[in-house]
């Protein structure tokens, strides 16, 4: 009796064991869930104009030989010409296809295709007509091309039939709003695609994710219902190619990047840019923080030309800043004391892109719509009673993607938040990739004890694992802590997240925002040399807070310092535009976020030819109702078209009313809000989501395509992301249930060995019980 109950335990013992051993091998060797391309061995990010063509059914890539930006500043607006040229170094002809950035605020209205001596203008049609168009062109033999958005911020170009041995240039217009902020105005041109991040439905274990704190006890019933709502938050834009989302580092370029290399003799991607700044002011300074420049004044002229000092990499975004002279003799300038050197609104009348009949009527030119754009600027503030107590939530990414110098500046900005908290106020820390992980269950006082314990946790992190932003957003935004009292005052409850941005599900993160924002305030930190301008910007704009990019170590003390002085209190609130008679116009964003200390808010705006009144900008401040009249352009003369020439302002409204309403879209309401978006793009002349722009050549030039390899040139990861970086995708998890599946298969097979005394020198062992 005794032996045979020694056998059992020794069974018993014995599966322990093995069960015990895979676990340890699976913590040692861990499997990702990885998307398919992964296998394939396709390069998977995308930089500055990748051009991936398909020969005998395989996928090659290309880049271009030279990418010109041409750039023409012109009071509030910035229009941008984008020309990259395109080799067929073959011997065949091919179709080519390439991804690249724009702009998130760009309203791409124009596209011209240059074969040799052959220029094709390109026309706006519904998305499906404008494939249709483009596949029977190419399958007729005809040159053609069509660029497709595929998110604000991407877009697509294809090209068919280009011949061997022949380039192709490709010219992308667009239309932008400038930034000012501190006194500093300023535009950006992106070079890279950080690779997007496809979340999938958030387990419960990831939702109650780790806490740092030993307080940390396990989620309230109240707290798994606010996670079980994730499901209401679906982005329901198109998925993003595969080409997009994820890379394989072995696929990217290996030698040094330098400054003085050209495409020629290193591979590298090289830009050149060229700017014309029109200001209508004399410039104090004009800069770039992360490219050396060449800038000279025009002679006899408030102009300048900028321009780079030799073609540089396409790894990092292009930033150009510039100052009045009031302005740049002292940084310290606050912006209620600087007399803008730009009136508040700009106007023009009628469409950028006219039809002929149109035009030539002057009657009907005179009863169009205007459009324009009014500055919204803080009135000053005087005699403030003190600056309000406020809860501090810091959330950081710590995703693959953040590894390397974006890491290393997202430490270092939180680590400068820190240092700037005040004995009254409370904060808390959250990590995040694929898990969650909290400083503590619930905010902490700003004492050195709590701050030296958020120092410890912060100089721990490191960057690996996916982007599960919506978990972090709802654990920021949902906490709050019982009284949220800090003694007898109410806190200022304020989020600032720190991230690259590099998500695919910009749209469902916006509705969550939106929804759970509540009294708080988010305020986004763009990290890193790409982060995704569209979702900071807008995710800012949602949570009625402000945008920070930081692309340098050297920035982030600064740039943080700068933030916190600015959120101690906004300057105004419940700011609304109206006509002086008080009708409100059709202007975007619909609601307006509140104005903060030296950024002010360019907001578009459109109105009836008839209507020509002053607006009335109005808000809250210190509790205190105030408004401001601002003098309508319009009726200092009759405009026509002679007076006044189109800027495009039209373009930058319906750019804007299109993000808007997309941004509202549901399952419900999705072919109402794609009919919209389709007629707002037609009537603009836009490429939208659900229009696109293309070219055909009448003339067939190709009678029997044949596709042979071409030589792949690899592209640059964006400058500082480490090639060793894990990036987990959620494209499939099939290989994880394989590796669970057989492990439990082999458990079982072992222990029924054993206890059929079949395994070899079991017999030896253990002997029958007589």
């Amino acid at each position: 009796m005794n032996i045979s109950v020694n056998r059992h335990r020794v069974h018993y013992l014995c599966s322990s064991l093995i069960l015990l051993g895979l676990v340890i091998l699976n913590v040692l060797f861990p499997v990702y869930a990885m998307p398919s391309s992964e296998a394939d061995g396709r390069s998977d990010e995308i930089t500055q104009g990748v051009l991936e063509y398909i020969q005998d059914g395989e996928i090659h890539y290309s880049l271009p030989l030279s990418t010109d930006v041409s750039m023409k500043v012109s009071g509030w607006v910035n229009r941008v010409k984008v020309k990259q040229t395109f080799t067929n170094n073959t011997q065949s002809w091919i179709n080519g296809k390439y991804h690249f950035p724009l702009s998130h605020n760009g309203a791409v209205d124009q596209m011209r295709l240059v074969i040799g001596e052959r220029i094709i203008e390109g026309e706006v049609q519904p998305k499906l007509q404008a494939k249709a168009t483009f596949e029977k062109a190419k399958a007729a033999g005809k040159r053609a091309s069509l660029v497709s958005q595929q998110r604000v911020n991407i877009f697509t170009t294809e090209v068919a039939n280009l011949a061997p041995n022949e380039s192709v240039t490709v010219e992308i217009s667009y239309q932008e709003k400038l930034n000012y902020k501190e006194g500093l105005f300023s535009l950006r041109f992106p070079m890279t695609i950080t690779p997007r991040y496809s979340p999938t439905a958030l387990s419960e274990q990831a939702l109650v994710g780790n806490s740092a704190s030993s307080q940390n006890s396990s989620e309230s019933p109240s707290q798994q219902q606010r996670h079980n709502r994730f499901g209401m938050f679906e982005s329901i834009a198109e998925m993003l190619p595969e080409v997009l989302t994820g890379f394989n580092s072995n696929n990217f370029a290996e030698g040094a990047v330098t400054d003085g290399a050209t495409s020629d003799s290193t591979g590298n991607i090289m830009v050149n840019i060229n700017v014309e700044l029109n200001t209508g002011f004399e410039l104090g300074a004009v800069t770039s923080p992360y490219h050396k420049i060449k800038a000279a004044p025009v002679a006899g002229k408030q102009q300048w030309t900028v321009e780079l000092e030799r073609a540089v990499v396409a790894n990092q975004d292009f930033v150009l800043n510039w100052k009045p002279v009031d302005a740049a003799t002292s940084d310290n300038a606050n912006h209620a004391e600087l007399r803008l050197p730009l009136p508040s609104v700009f106007m023009q009348q009628g469409l950028t892109h006219q039809s002929t009949a149109l035009t030539s009527a002057k009657n009907s030119i005179n009863n169009q719509d205007h459009y324009g754009l009014v500055m919204l600027t803080p009135p000053p503030v005087k005699g403030l009673s003190g600056v309000a107590a406020r809860e501090l939530i810091l959330v950081i990414d710590t995703s693959g993607s953040m590894e390397g110098d974006s890491i290393v500046q997202a430490k270092q900005a939180l680590l400068s938040a820190l240092a700037g908290l005040r004995t009254k106020d409370k904060f808390n820390i959250i990590e995040f990739n694929h898990q969650l992980t909290k400083l503590s269950s619930k905010s902490l006082q700003a004492n050195s004890g709590n701050i030296a314990k958020a120092n410890q946790f912060v100089q721990g992190l490191q960057a690996n694992g996916g982007t599960e932003m919506s978990m972090a957003l709802s654990a920021s935004l949902l906490i709050q802590d019982q009284s949220n009292q800090i003694g007898s005052e109410t806190a200022l409850r304020q989020v600032i997240f720190i991230t690259d941005g590099a998500v695919s599900n910009e749209q469902g993160l916006f509705k969550q925002i939106e929804a759970d924002l509540g009294q708080s305030r988010l305020f986004t930190v763009g990290i890193g040399s790409a982060p995704n301008g569209h979702f900071m910007e807008r995710a800012a704009m949602f949570g009625r807070g402000t945008y920070t990019y930081i692309g340098k170590t050297a920035e982030v003390k600064q740039k943080i310092d700068r933030l916190l002085q600015k959120i101690e209190q906004p300057v105004a609130t419940d700011v609304k535009v109206t006509y002086q008679d008080g009708t409100v116009p059709d202007h975007w964003p619909a609601r307006i976020p509140d104005l903060y200390n030296d950024e002010p808010i360019l907001v578009s705006v459109k109105s009836p030819a008839y209507n020509r009144q002053d607006f009335v900008i109005s808000g809250v401040t210190n509790g205190e109702y105030w408004q401001l009249q601002v003098r309508n352009p319009l009726q200092n003369s009759h405009l026509d078209n002679s007076d006044h020439e189109a800027a495009g302002l039209d373009l930058i409204w319906a750019n804007a009313h299109i993000n808007a309403i997309e941004a509202t879209q549901t399952r419900a309401n999705s072919e109402r809000i794609k009919q919209q978006v389709e007629a707002l793009g037609m009537k603009y002349h836009l490429v939208t989501s659900q229009t696109s722009l293309v070219a055909v050549d009448k003339t067939p030039v190709n009678f029997a395509p044949e596709f042979n390899p071409d030589h792949q040139v690899k592209p640059h990861l964006p400058k500082g992301l480490q090639k060793a970086g894990v990036l987990p995708q959620t494209a499939t998890s099939s290989r994880l249930n394989i590796l669970i599946g057989l492990s439990l298969l082999l458990i079982a097979l072992l222990h029924g060995l054993w206890l059929k005394q079949c395994l070899p020198g079991q017999r030896l062992l253990m002997p029958k019980h007589k």
